[in-house]
Formats: structure tokens, sequence, C-alpha cells
């Protein structure tokens, strides 16, 4: 769906590789949490929290689905029925994110380790067109991780906080889940702060430091959000605890 005008074609280095197989990576491992965190409340009996983890995670996984699959019908209009066909079949069963990061990963592979003789050829010429479909791909994938970020990782990361302000009971898998959000929403931010200044012609390009710190600036900003809920009834159970041992 996403595309960079050809005359504007930035490369596709084997650095912007390596991110995406991490972020695909953290992708997969936040999917193996929510199904463990979820699994833990509902054998604690705590079916409500359970309930409510799987129901961010359907329904942001839906809206997804939906719109990975009208661009995947938008980019192959006049093209092969039958694969499009297949294309929906994925995505009916909740996989449309993961042929996306299959093609970003072999466009990807392409152009950043198979091209690298080429980098001095046209934009234009058809030999590196590759590039322009590694950071299409790309860009897709990282604007339906924004979609995720607020549909699902934000609300879990509150209803999370929210569980342990209120019962006081912590457990691993909680805090994991917290972490794993902390880190998906300030990823997610980085990467799609890089994809738009990849389709911008008068904005540079990300370097490693800048992503960095980029990527701690997003993480003490979510950690500061987060304090404003915590500082307060930290002080509240404070007070609390020094009127029982006044009495």
């Amino acid at each position: 769906m996403t595309t960079v005008t050809v005359s504007h074609i930035r490369k596709f280095t084997k650095q912007n590789y390596f991110f995406l197989v991490g972020g695909m990576i953290i992708y997969v491992v936040d999917i193996g949490v929510d199904i463990w965190v979820a699994s833990r409340y509902f054998c604690q009996g705590q079916y409500s929290w359970s309930i409510l983890i799987l129901c961010f995670r359907g329904i942001s996984s839906i809206i997804t689905q939906i719109f990975s699959y009208e661009w995947f019908k938008n980019d192959w209009e006049g093209t092969d029925t039958g694969k499009q066909k297949l294309v929906l079949l994925a995505h009916l069963f909740h996989c449309g994110i993961f042929i996306r990061y299959w093609f970003a990963l072999k466009y990807g592979c392409q152009a950043a380790f198979k091209q690298t003789s080429n980098r001095g050829a046209s934009e234009v010429d058809p030999s590196n067109c590759i590039e322009k479909q590694a950071i299409d791909a790309v860009t897709d994938i990282n604007m339906l991780r924004v979609f995720k970020t607020f549909l699902e990782t934000t609300p879990q990361l509150f209803l999370q906080i929210y569980i342990l302000m209120e019962h006081g009971k912590t457990h691993f898998y909680q805090y994991a889940a917290i972490m794993m959000s902390f880190c998906g929403i300030s990823l997610t931010m980085v990467d799609y702060q890089i994809s738009l200044r990849k389709s911008l012609p008068d904005k540079d390009e990300f370097r490693t430091l800048s992503k960095f710190t980029y990527l701690f600036y997003k993480l003490l900003t979510i950690t500061s959000w987060i304090l404003t809920f915590f500082i307060p009834v930290l002080i509240a159970d404070l007070r609390h605890i020094q009127m029982k041992l006044m009495e």
C-alpha cells in the first residue's frame, strides 16, 4: 500500500535488514507473552483479566488483518486471482502479518546483501526496483504495528498497571508483559519514524546513534507517564502504612 517515489528511493541497508529481523522476533515474542499471561490469569481464576487480554489481542488482530488485506488487494490489482485468494485465506487465519514479513525479508535480503555490486546503477533501473519493494514492504509492516500498538499494546500496558495497583500481588509474568509493552511501543514509534523519513526526500535518514537516542527518548517518555500513575498511589500507600503504625 505504502509507496516511495522512484526518483527519491532510499537505500535499504544491512542495518535496516537487522532491524527488520529484530522487529519480527519481538512481534513473535510479544504474541507468546500475551498467551502466557492470559493463560496464567485463567489458571488463577482471574477470568476477566484473561478475557480482556485476549479481547485486546483479537480486536487488534482483526483490524490489522483487514487493513493488510485491503492493501494487498490494492497492490495486486489485476494480478492472478488465485494468489489473491491464498492471501485472503491467510488473513482469515490471522497470518497476514507473517506474509508481509516474508516478503519484507525476501526483498530486504536481496536489496541489502545481493545487490551491493549494483549500488552505482540508476535508481530507475529494474535491478534496483528491489530497493523500493523492500522499503515499501517494511513501511506497510510498520504502519500495521502502529495500529497494533494503540489498539492492543497500550491498553494492555494500562491493564497490567491497574492490576498491580489494585491487587498489590506481583508475579514475574506481569513484569514480563509490562516490559514487552514498553519495548513494543518504543520500537514501533522508532520504526515508524524511520519509515516516515525514508518516504520524505527532504529529510535525512536516522543514523545508528540517532536511532538509539530516539529509542531511549521514547522509553523515558513512557516511563515518566507511568510514574505519574504510580507515584500518587505509592504515596497514598505509604501514608496508609504510617497511619497504621501510629495507631
